[in-house]
């Protein structure tokens, strides 16, 4: 039986080993392959580079008679490299930690950061330089924010559809936190770039924490240093899940359908093997029938061995195997009354011998002055 926990034992070892050098190797081909691609993708961007450069130069020399380049049925102006739409590739390509921590540093860190999404945040870079907008997305591993109005750009559709607008990562250095705050001289309500953010335990009695927040959002206030004022944050909206016919919904999953007895099984034996590999290698459960067969040829295989082995015994083996059989079959030693009438002379013996010593060292201390 031990045989066979061992097997299965062993048998799950190496599923293990070899599940883990499965994900290993995914994994490997995975960052393989983001390399290839963040390659593509910076040299897309720097041939986009020199192609501007060489377009303003023909601009600056031809003037009038210079071509026109975007007429709308070519590619020109499009980002063909998807790497560039999402830099981090879905969490395979990190970023230096100093890098992060240099881009939400103004934000709070990129432990907590200080902002989400439907924040108002102003441009301090690119073309859309000054322009306010809102965040769609915060992606805090890489540190960058997705707008939902302004830096986009055309990406290329696949299997050529045409072209899509869509919004490329701007990162958290090249903007700031816009909030409307009253002005102390005049009263009047102002959008105000705020500059830094400060993560503060919250206060739970703020009108502001709700349990929406609590649950989805964060659980943390915001404070603007300089102005030492509580940035709220913007409302949280929970994510609605819709139920199609294919779910099961939460009543019919608590509503108890099965109820089992202890006078029959819940299910015919049949259905275990079918449901469960009969065979299987990784199996620790086994049926009697199989377990006594196991436990028989087990035997029948160590007494084959013994036999094995008693026939290559020396004579000199064999002497002592007959000396071990005669002393079991005489069974442990006992004691004859001619013995036992012996032991109890002896030890009256060394009683009274004993006994006399104790008297003459009692006399002998009395008589000491």
């Amino acid at each position: 039986m031990q045989k066979l926990l061992k097997r299965a034992q062993q048998a799950q070892r190496m599923a293990v080993r070899r599940s883990d050098v499965k994900k290993e190797g995914e994994e490997i081909g995975k960052r393989i392959r983001t390399r290839r691609s963040l390659r593509e993708a910076v040299e897309h961007a720097r041939q986009n580079v020199l192609d501007a450069r060489k377009a303003r130069k023909e601009d600056w020399e031809l003037g009038p008679i210079a071509p026109k380049r975007d007429l709308g049925f070519n590619s020109y102006g499009v980002v063909s490299a998807p790497m560039r739409l999402d830099w981090d590739n879905d969490g395979i390509n990190r970023v230096r930690p100093e890098i992060l921590e240099q881009r939400c540093a103004w934000a709070g860190g990129p432990k907590r950061l200080n902002l989400a999404p439907g924040d108002r945040v102003v441009l301090l870079d690119g073309p859309d330089r000054g322009k306010i907008d809102r965040i769609k997305e915060v992606k805090e591993n890489t540190g960058t924010i997705l707008l939902e109005k302004y830096h986009k750009v055309l990406s290329q559709g696949m299997l050529n559809q045409p072209p899509q607008s869509k919004a490329v990562p701007v990162s958290l250095s090249a903007v700031r936190l816009v909030y409307p705050i009253p002005d102390p001289a005049t009263g009047i309500v102002r959008d105000t770039i705020i500059h830094q953010l400060k993560p503060i335990r919250a206060n739970m009695k703020s009108p502001n924490m709700t349990f929406e927040r609590w649950e989805h959002g964060k659980k943390w206030d915001r404070v603007a240093l300089g102005l030492n004022m509580i940035i709220p944050w913007p409302k949280v909206e929970v994510p609605e899940v819709q139920t199609t016919e294919a779910d099961t919904i939460r009543s019919e999953v608590e509503h108890r359908t099965f109820y089992h007895t202890l006078l029959r099984p819940p299910m015919p034996e049949v259905v275990i093997d079918e449901l469960r590999n009969k065979y299987s290698r990784f199996r620790t459960r086994h049926d009697p029938e199989y377990i006594e067969k196991t436990l028989r040829f087990e035997a029948s295989s160590k007494k084959n061995q013994e036999a094995k082995l008693r026939t290559m015994q020396t004579p000199r083996e064999e002497l002592n195997e007959k000396r071990r059989q005669l002393k079991a079959s005489k069974g442990e030693p006992g004691l004859s009354d001619d013995m036992l009438e012996k032991i109890g002379q002896l030890m009256a013996k060394k009683g009274g011998e004993a006994s006399s010593q104790a008297g003459a060292s009692a006399v002998t201390a009395k008589s000491t002055p």
